[in-house]
């Protein structure tokens, strides 16, 4: 099933380790065969990988974007994932880290980051440096429809 990415204008996207970047109109770019894709704006800079949830997205996305990376930090990840899972009570925020984990293993790592996006989000809540913001009703029902 191929990929249709929608490029805003100057949007950049890493493409198997591979940065490209649109030009000044909107473009649409179709994808035919399963590669690591991860778009800028969901790029976390080293710097910001300052809290536990950061650290593990940080991690994730170094898998994604180096093959040797994904290598050697698949049992780094999964430490990190359990110790996330324990920390957290929310069953809710339990499950999006078990998806997270599930997608590491399928070597799945931009949908393991999307998972933990929402995470990061709670994370962020906790701490006070974002206002709350739940978790989208229709990204809950895809998950129990198996999605």
């Amino acid at each position: 099933m191929a990929l249709k990415l929608r490029l805003k204008p100057c949007e950049r996207v890493v493409i198997n380790g591979c940065v490209v970047q649109n030009e000044n109109r909107r473009y649409t770019l179709t994808v035919s065969n399963f590669a690591q894709i991860i778009r800028g704006s969901d790029i976390l800079q080293e710097e910001q990988a300052v809290t536990p949830v950061r650290r593990a997205y940080f991690l994730i996305q170094s898998m994604l974007l180096d093959p040797t990376a994904a290598a050697n930090g698949t049992g780094l990840a999964a430490e990190m994932m359990a110790n996330l899972y324990t920390a957290f009570s929310r069953h809710d925020i339990q499950d999006r880290i078990a998806r997270a984990m599930t997608h590491i293993g399928e070597r799945d790592y931009y949908k393991a980051l999307a998972a933990l996006r929402p995470v990061m989000e709670y994370e962020d809540t906790l701490l006070g440096t974002r206002p709350a913001a739940p978790i989208n009703e229709s990204e809950r029902a895809d998950h129990h429809a198996g999605g």
